[in-house]
């Protein structure tokens, strides 16, 4: 007797399958209707046989082969000689063998993936191959570890303790770890040092190898690279640092003060650069002006997180602009230049935006 079509399909879809299905046996976890009507009419007919067949397909069709051999096995104990059922059974024995085949086809595949980017992440310090084995496995502390040993060859020890963190939270009290999670804190402070003391080439390239996303000096570091980057003329970059410093402190007010500075001289009209601009226009207490930059960016990306909520704020702002401007006290010119929070950069900052002439 030949396998139904259906049957066939399903086979061959078996490397896509979903993971419903359980080895060992047990009851598959499925939210299918029609399994839970099939399996209510078997429980109210236990000797019928199309209500078992019909519990069987639907079981296969969820890829529940497991609870479908082992449906049709207890039908055998009521109807031991029924061919048809013996033919069904054989297919869904079958089909189990397969999906079995499958799955092991599959670990095999991964392995040999995971165990060939681990290669090139330990012996080459290829980042991008660590950055692939954990795709593939994300919790496995030995790849954190290696992928932190990548970064600390790269003189990246920003990023390198955030893989040892990591591999030590899957991992506590391995001495390895432990022992590379204080050498990657050590050579972080030696370059932040360097990043915050120098002014030259060293010192940005300092900036950036000590940078570590959600540490307490995260902020800093990106606004001194900022300035540094500006220094040089170095527009495109300094504008990335002082939008990436904006992220945690949009209140900054030399923060703003730079990003409107290097938007306006960039020419950028990105939807990211406008709702920066409108954002450090707030900071500024410039609402409508902030208003404008903030709908620019609407029409080019209307999904923008946060958006709609600045875009309020703006909105209250410059409906108050006018009082705002009758009273000297809170007008923009008496406001302090610089945020205590960026001393050495709102210095330069507002300085080169309060004199256009000045090179930037």
């Amino acid at each position: 007797m030949k396998r139904p079509v259906a049957f066939l399909a399903l086979a061959a879809a078996l490397i896509a399958m979903s993971g419903r299905a359980h080895a060992d046996g047990a009851q598959c976890q499925t939210d299918d209707s029609a399994v839970a009507s099939a399996r209510s009419a078997l429980t109210a007919a236990r000797d019928s046989l199309p209500a078992r067949f019909q519990l069987a397909d639907a079981l296969i069709e969820a890829k529940c082969f497991h609870d479908a051999v082992h449906t049709l096995e207890d039908g055998l104990a009521i109807h031991p000689r029924n061919s048809d059922l013996q033919t069904r059974l054989r297919n869904a024995r079958s089909l189990v063998s397969e999906q079995e085949y499958f799955a092991g086809k599959d670990e095999a595949e991964l392995a040999a993936r995971v165990s060939r980017n681990l290669l090139r992440c330990t012996k080459l310090a290829e980042i991008t191959s660590c950055d692939d084995a954990l795709k593939l496995k994300p919790n496995d502390a030995e790849i954190h570890l290696a992928k932190g040993d990548a970064l600390m060859k790269a003189e990246r020890p920003g990023e390198a303790e955030a893989s040892y963190r990591r591999a030590n939270e899957i991992k506590p009290g391995d001495a390895r770890i432990a022992a590379q999670l204080t050498a990657a804190r050590t050579q972080r402070r030696t370059l932040i040092a360097r990043c915050l003391e120098r002014s030259d080439d060293a010192a940005l390239i300092a900036c950036q190898g000590a940078l570590s996303i959600g540490a307490d000096d995260e902020f800093q570091l990106h606004a001194r690279m900022a300035s540094l980057n500006q220094q040089r003329n170095q527009s495109a970059a300094a504008l990335a640092s002082y939008i990436a410093a904006q992220a945690l402190k949009p209140e900054d007010r030399g923060i703003a003060l730079g990003i409107v500075a290097l938007v306006d001289s960039t020419m950028r009209k990105d939807a990211v650069a406008l709702e920066a601009l409108g954002s450090a226009l707030l900071a500024l207490q410039r609402g409508r002006d902030a208003l404008t930059a903030f709908r620019q960016a609407q029409a080019l990306s209307p999904a923008m997180p946060t958006l709609r909520a600045r875009i309020v704020q703006a909105e209250k702002l410059a409906a108050m602009e006018p009082a705002v401007a009758a009273t000297p006290s809170n007008s923009l010119a008496a406001a302090p230049v610089a945020a205590a929070t960026t001393p050495v950069l709102v210095a330069r900052t507002y300085s080169n935006a309060a004199e256009p002439s000045r090179s930037r």
